[in-house]
């Protein structure tokens, strides 16, 4: 099972690189929970209208914005990926990059809960692994 939850996580991170958020948003459960509360701006989402909500107002304040996944791993019952992501403020035109992660707990093919953390290492040792 660990296997599809890994390619179910790398399913949901190619729709987004394309902004096909129909295709993202089917492997997330309608009851999950998207906690950004450790990101910039960031705080805690529910449900799909949650998910769409964030995005929508994440994605909105780039002008370039670009998710380059680095690693994607099997960690037991949670999936962890890793990626490197860049982009330029919209308002700002300030280009900010950073290596970040999400923990994904997914339950019978969905996606339950998403966890960012802005430094990969700490979404490690959530998911009881180290770098």
């Amino acid at each position: 099972m660990s296997q599809e939850n890994v390619e179910i996580v790398r399913r949901i991170i190619d729709a987004t690189r394309r902004g096909d958020w129909g295709a993202a948003l089917r492997d997330y459960d309608q009851g999950v929970i998207l906690d950004q509360s450790r990101m910039p701006g960031g705080g805690v989402y529910r449900g799909h209208e949650g998910l769409r909500e964030f995005y929508g107002r994440w994605f909105g304040a780039w002008e370039h914005f670009r998710i380059k996944p680095e690693r994607v791993i099997d960690a037991g019952d949670e999936v962890v990926d890793i990626n490197e992501t860049s982009g330029r403020g919209r308002s700002s035109g300030v280009a900010v990059k950073m290596r970040s992660a999400n923990v994904w707990t997914i339950t019978r093919g969905k996606v339950v809960r998403q966890v960012a953390f802005p430094v990969a290492s700490d979404a490690l040792e959530a998911a009881g692994l180290s770098e």
